[in-house]
């Protein structure tokens, strides 16, 4: 009767030990490496991923600014070669008739001298202020997107699914892989476009 408690009581370890192999196996693949926990079925990744190269060529908010952006820009590059191109056209005088002795007087030459360097200052001035409208123009785009973002994204995981949101972009890739079962910016975009046609 000990014996075949003891036989018993081997058969039980046997298949404990082979159970454990199989378990040991199953959690690692055919290169030596862990395989990756499994998931419970259904269960809700506790982060989501955002690309920002899509989202900015999809959202309506994003595509009307970059072309606001677009044209002030071109706007003002017509303005400046305007401007330039007067100044190039006051010197090229100015240089011609000091050549040609069309100045009566010291001072008429000294007088139209300073008149272009105040036109060479005015120029240099409006191209400082059109870049630093530019930048400001850009930062306040950047702004609104990340505040209505961040406004969405609040009502889009208020059931707390995610607690993790993180970025991606092509630019700056931070998030080195993600998998496209956590990728949520085609829902993003679409909240920020019904959004901003509201």
């Amino acid at each position: 009767m000990v014996i075949k408690a003891n036989a018993a009581m081997l058969l039980v370890a046997a298949g404990l030990s082979l159970v454990a192999c199989d378990k040991k196996d199953s959690q690692v693949k055919p290169n030596g490496l862990p395989k990756a926990a499994a998931t419970n079925a259904g269960a809700a990744s506790s982060v989501a991923v955002v690309d920002i190269d899509t989202l900015a060529a999809k959202s309506e908010y994003c595509k009307d600014k970059q072309k606001e952006l677009e044209n002030k820009q071109k706007k003002y590059r017509e303005q400046l070669n305007s401007k330039g191109q007067a100044l190039q056209n006051a010197m090229v005088s100015f240089q011609k008739k000091v050549q040609s002795g069309a100045f009566t007087s010291q001072q008429q030459a000294e007088s139209a001298q300073a008149q272009l360097q105040k036109q060479q200052q005015a120029l240099q001035a409006f191209q400082e202020k059109i870049q630093n409208e530019m930048v400001q123009a850009t930062q306040n785009y950047q702004k609104k997107l990340r505040e209505d973002l961040n406004t969405f994204l609040k009502s889009y995981n208020s059931d707390g699914k995610f607690k993790v949101i993180i970025s991606k972009s092509g630019d700056y890739p931070n998030v080195l892989y993600s998998d496209p079962s956590v990728d949520i910016t085609e829902d993003v975009i679409a909240g920020l476009n019904k959004s901003y046609k509201k």
